[in-house]
């Protein structure tokens, strides 16, 4: 049997246009130090290296899910 991976999010991209705020992506880390993307606006509409980032503060890991 495998190990069940786990991702937690680390920080979220935002793009401020005005007074309206959008959030454009979330960043994850998985458990292996790797990184995924989950855009929410299409990458191709937007350039990344202008959104805002925030970090997320670490949540300890939910034990039902063990």
């Amino acid at each position: 049997m495998s190990k069940k991976k786990i991702v937690r999010p680390f920080q979220e991209g935002y793009f401020i246009s005005g007074q309206i705020e959008s959030l454009v992506f979330t960043d994850y880390r998985w458990d292996d130090g790797s990184v995924s993307r989950l855009w929410h606006i299409a990458p191709d509409k937007f350039d990344a290296s202008r959104a805002i980032l925030r970090p997320l503060s670490p949540q300890p890991p939910d034990e039902s899910d063990q």
